[in-house]
């Protein structure tokens, strides 16, 4: 809500919460959590869209470059609700692929971790090829 993570896109998606848990964080953030039908990712997409952006961007108040969306901003931001099937629907796909979006995210530190612990030890002799193979293999 604050410049310039908005202009810059800065957004989250919380997944990790219980119902009944409680989050907390900063008075900076907008919390956009849809009401049934809709699926929660559809409020991470609908954050994401360059539509709500612009929107929250425009209506932005304060001196430059402390400038805030107003609480009351989103109030005026209108969007057709899809119908209950189109909406789960929705909900399935977006699920599917943001789990493959965090596997993907997962493997790409794990690979990083061992590049980084293998590296220097290939190349200062420590470690063979066959070697670093076999702790990759196993690794993964």
């Amino acid at each position: 809500r604050i410049t310039p993570c908005l202009e810059n896109g800065k957004t989250a998606f919380v997944d990790f919460l219980e119902d009944e848990d409680i989050g907390w964080g900063s008075t900076e953030y907008i919390v956009l959590r849809p009401r049934s039908p809709l699926p929660l990712e559809f409020g991470y997409y609908l954050a994401r869209s360059d539509e709500l952006r612009l929107h929250a961007i425009t209506n932005m108040t304060g001196s430059s470059g402390r400038q805030r969306v107003p609480p009351d901003c989103l109030d005026q931001f209108f969007i057709a609700i899809p119908p209950e099937p189109i909406a789960c629907v929705f909900g399935d796909v977006a699920r599917f692929l943001m789990s493959r979006i965090k596997a993907n995210c997962d493997e790409s530190r794990t690979l990083a971790t061992l590049r980084d612990a293998l590296l220097p030890k290939l190349l200062s002799g420590e470690l063979r090829v066959p070697d670093a193979i076999q702790v990759v293999t196993s690794s993964i």
